[in-house]
This record gives structure tokens, sequence and C-alpha cells, in this order.
């Protein structure tokens, strides 16, 4: 049987399909003893509430946030929202899942993202930057992960090849402002925009849902990426030692590309292509968040967006 994705569950749909448990909550009925579950079930498409009536307590012992849940039920409108009343429920095995059906994966083709990157590389004319750059690309584990990590749990590119997606755009922003501003180090540009957010392949998981890692909780990407970046550098082989002051800059790139304190940013941007990069890296951030918005028109009534919490205003619609 095929799955059926959220975004295609209508009201009075009867269905039997799989989905990842993203979180429940066990609630008292009112006016009479006992409880209901609320599941909060989702895919790549999407998220929806689900209701489990029947044996609420051992159900809510029995599966856990991250499980993939077979469920069998009923597709109802409660209070202008479809939910699923749940009649019967299976945990799945590990052999039954597949991420892709699950997180939503950036709408480009990773392998031209990945070919396009790998040609910025190839173009790095300072040998200590290209052995830099090619001590990670020639690492097919670090490659695989950093084309399936997400660039972020929410706010933008938060969906599978994320970083990828995010990472190349920010180089090729960065590039066109090299065009614009030739005295730039274009080499330095392209070496930065490629490793700033590196640190995000150890601050997010995405097994079953993308998530923060402890260390990404504790460290964030900033100092991962920082600490990543150094031990290559400690660790590339040759006679020639890698020039100490192009170690700064490009150690200073990752620490400062937030731009400001309030930001989280360790530092502000100290070096013009410091300055580039943290301008691209948010320029790119903020037109992902608008685009997301004006995605959604369609399904806006009104002129304006509701309140978006990312840009912290309304957007206008028309």
């Amino acid at each position: 049987m095929s799955r059926i994705n959220i975004s295609d569950i209508k009201n009075g749909m009867k269905l039997v399909s799989k989905f990842i448990l993203k979180g429940k909550r066990l609630n008292p009925y009112k006016g009479k003893p006992g409880h209901f579950l609320t599941l909060f079930l989702g895919d790549r498409t999407g998220q929806m509430e689900a209701k489990i009536w029947e044996k609420a307590e051992d159900a809510f012992v029995m599966i856990s946030p991250g499980d993939l849940l077979e469920i069998k039920g009923n597709a109802n409108e409660y209070n202008g929202a479809i939910q699923i009343n749940i009649s019967s429920y299976r945990i799945c095995s590990e052999s039954e899942y597949n991420p892709r059906d699950f997180l939503p994966s950036s709408p480009r083709d990773t392998v031209e993202m990945l070919s396009e990157i790998r040609g910025m590389v190839d173009s790095v004319k300072n040998r200590h930057l290209l052995k830099l750059l090619l001590s990670f690309f020639d690492d097919e584990k670090w490659v695989s992960d950093f084309c399936i990590i997400p660039a972020a749990k929410a706010n933008h590119q938060a969906y599978l090849g994320g970083l990828l997606e995010h990472t190349l755009n920010v180089a090729r922003a960065s590039l066109a402002a090299y065009k614009l501003y030739p005295k730039l180090d274009r080499d330095l540009l392209i070496t930065g925009s490629i490793l700033h957010d590196i640190g995000k392949i150890q601050e997010y998981s995405c097994d079953r849902y993308i998530d923060f890692t402890d260390e990404g909780r504790l460290l964030g990407h900033i100092i991962t990426g920082v600490g990543e970046v150094d031990r290559k550098i400690g660790n590339l082989e040759g006679e020639e030692v890698f020039p100490g002051e192009l170690r700064l800059k490009i150690l200073h790139i990752i620490t400062s590309h937030h731009g400001l304190y309030e930001w989280q940013s360790p530092k502000k941007p100290k070096i013009p292509e410091a300055a580039v990069i943290h301008i691209m890296d948010m320029l790119d951030t903020v037109v992902d968040a608008f685009s997301k918005v004006l995605d959604e028109k369609a399904e806006e009534n009104s002129s304006w967006s509701p309140w978006n919490r990312t840009l912290e205003r309304y957007i206008f619609l028309k």
C-alpha cells in the first residue's frame, strides 16, 4: 500500500499510512474520568494532530517521539482543522523507514549543487586554501553529511540538503560581490563561504526529525565549526606550514559570520571578506524566510500574513 502524505489528507478520508511521531500529549476528559492521547504526526509535507480515544494511557507509555507509526483511522474536521481519529496503530521497524519520506528536502538537485561547489573549490588558486578545502571534500563521509544536513531547525532551509543549498547561495552571492569589489580576496571569499556553517553537521540531527544534538545545544555551530577547521589545518600534511595569518582570517570568518553580538556572534567582522560573508549569509536567510511566507500566499485570504516570528513582522502578500 502506498503512503499517504499529510498534505493529501482530506476530511472524511479513511487511511492506513506511516508517519513520524513528533510529539504526544495526554489530556484528561472533561466531565468524565480517564484520558485521551493527542499525537503530533509528521512527514515531509507537514504535520497533523491525531487522537487515540481508547486505552490512551497504555499508548502514551508504549510510543515515543521519533517512532515511525503505521496508523489506521479516519480524517475528520474539528475547529477548522483536519485531524485523524486513530482506530489502531503499529510501531514500525527501522527497515521500514526512509528519511526522505518523512523529512522535507531541498527542491534543488543535490548532485548539481555539489558539482557547482566543487567547481568553486577547484578554482581556488591559493594552494593552502585549496588543500584545506580538499581535506574536507576528499572525505566521502563528510561530503555525504554535508549534502543531507539541514541549514536550520526552523528558520531557513530547514530541510534535508538545506546546508548544501544555503552554502551554495552564500558562495554565489560572495562571488557576485567580488565582481563589484575586485580588491576582495576571491579565494578567501570562496573558502570562507563554503566553511562558514560546517559546524551545523555536528549541530543538527535528522534521523527521524530535525533537532539539535547535545553538541549543538551546548556549543553551537560556530564553536564546532571553528574547532573542525582548526583541526584540519593542524593535520594538513606537507613541508609548508599553513600561514598563521591566513589561519586566523579563516577562523575569524567563521567566528564572526553572525555579525552582531546579539545574534550570538562571538566577534564582529573585522576584515572585508568576513563582512561580505556575514551580509550574504543574512541575505540568504532573510530571502528564504520571505519566500516561505509568499509560497503560502495561496492559502491566505488576507493581504497580510500572520505575525512571522522569524522576521518579526507581518508580510505584505499582494
